[in-house]
């Protein structure tokens, strides 16, 4: 499911945008195209203007009488050699060199012509606002619409090209679910014989073999733990009580003594009593993966450190070459070691339902696993709440004496 809207997801966000950008380029051309056919429109109507008037006061010579010429109801005013000498409006710091110009959505046609005595010039202008403002209200309801539509279609598409992969990933989910059962029951009879078998035969503890065979039970188990928390941990029922956590990770410690024999790696602890409100087996989860990663990329005859106080940390030989993948579904470093990418991640999620603060960190040739169990905004309301109480406290000693 994540892996299809994640698909989904970068389907929409290329072909969307792609597809908007194209349709906001073709319309920003679209615009001036028309914008310039309509200045053209508007010129000519506006030389139309200069010609009917001009034709209208021929007879009249308004220029040598100075009678008021006749204006017939058009915006005209006139110049004689750059200087404004009669019009119904007025217009200063006209650039006499162009045919037509532009100011407050306007645009003004200067028309020029040469006499002996001069050079006579006539301004008329034609109001754009309007137009302008109906044209862009069309492109931009044309592109509201379009964006629907597009969003649209590309949601249709994205079903219809994902669904192939829906059906490849149901398939793959069921035959994970059947195979975590079907691998369930022999694995437990192996982890159980072989407790059984220590316990009915002591002297067989420390023998080499059945030490591997143990090792080797519990990494499919770890595989086997991990593939159901993927697959089924969204269904399974928690069961929140407070625990020690001190106790279950000496507990796991115990239970990983064999794997950190057989890689001879040094173990250094510092554990002190803590409570948590969790599930235990989240819990359990949680430690497994911190120390089955610590010994798995741990050079044979390195150093690892966990440690408890207010927080849970594992740290051990090594480094972190792509942190910002490090805790990716299915991402491992190593492809030498086993496993299939899913422990950090694993964690993570658990951190995350538990509002815990998961950071991992690569320092001094170390990685450094921690978890908080208290944000350090809530360590503070805690350290705050500590305060006012121990305050009351004292004030009400004070009072009382």
């Amino acid at each position: 499911m994540l892996v299809e809207r994640e698909s989904l997801r970068r389907f929409l966000l290329v072909y969307i945008s792609s597809t908007i950008f194209l349709l906001g380029v073709g319309s920003y051309f679209y615009y001036k195209m028309s914008y310039q056919a309509m200045v053209e429109r508007e010129l000519s109507v506006l030389r139309e203007n200069v010609d009917s008037f001009m034709s209208a006061n021929h007879q009249k010579r308004f220029i040598k009488t100075g009678v008021q010429p006749d204006y017939l109801g058009l915006k005209i005013a006139v110049y004689i050699n750059q200087k404004y000498y009669k019009g119904n409006f007025i217009f200063k710091d006209i650039d006499f060199s162009k045919e037509h110009f532009f100011k407050d959505k306007r645009v003004y046609l200067v028309h020029k012509e040469r006499k002996r005595w001069g050079e006579i010039a006539f301004l008329s202008y034609k109001e754009l606002g309007e137009e302008i403002a109906t044209l862009q209200y069309q492109i931009i309801l044309f592109l509201l619409f379009a964006t629907f539509f597009i969003i649209a279609i590309a949601f249709i598409l994205g079903k219809i090209f994902l669904k192939p992969m829906r059906k490849s990933i149901d398939s793959l989910e069921e035959f994970i679910a059947d195979a975590t059962h079907e691998i369930n029951t022999p694995l437990s009879s192996i982890l159980i014989n072989i407790e059984l078998f220590k316990e009915l035969y002591p002297d067989f503890k420390r023998v080499e073999e059945v030490e591997k065979i143990e090792s080797s039970a519990f990494r499919i188990s770890k595989v086997f733990q991990d593939l159901s928390f993927v697959k089924l941990n969204h269904t399974q029922k928690k069961e929140i009580q407070n625990i020690r956590v001190d106790l279950v990770l000496q507990e796991r410690i115990e239970f990983f003594e064999t794997l950190l024999k057989n890689k001879k790696l040094q173990l250094q602890t510092k554990i002190t009593p803590k409570e948590l409100e969790i599930d235990r087996e989240d819990l359990i989860r949680l430690i497994d993966n911190l120390l089955s990663n610590a010994i798995k990329y741990t050079k044979v005859g390195g150093n690892i450190f966990v440690g408890l106080e207010e927080s849970l940390t594992v740290s051990n030989d090594g480094e972190i070459r792509e942190s910002h993948k490090i805790m990716a579904k299915f991402f491992r470093e190593n492809r030498d070691e086993g496993g299939f990418g899913l422990g950090l991640y694993i964690v993570e999620k658990i951190c995350d339902s538990y509002k815990f603060r998961f950071v991992i960190t690569s320092k001094d040739a170390r990685v450094h696993s921690k978890i908080y169990f208290l944000i350090p905004a809530m360590q503070m309301v805690v350290f705050m709440l500590y305060l006012i109480v121990c305050m009351f406290m004292l004030v009400d000693e004070l009072c009382f004496y």
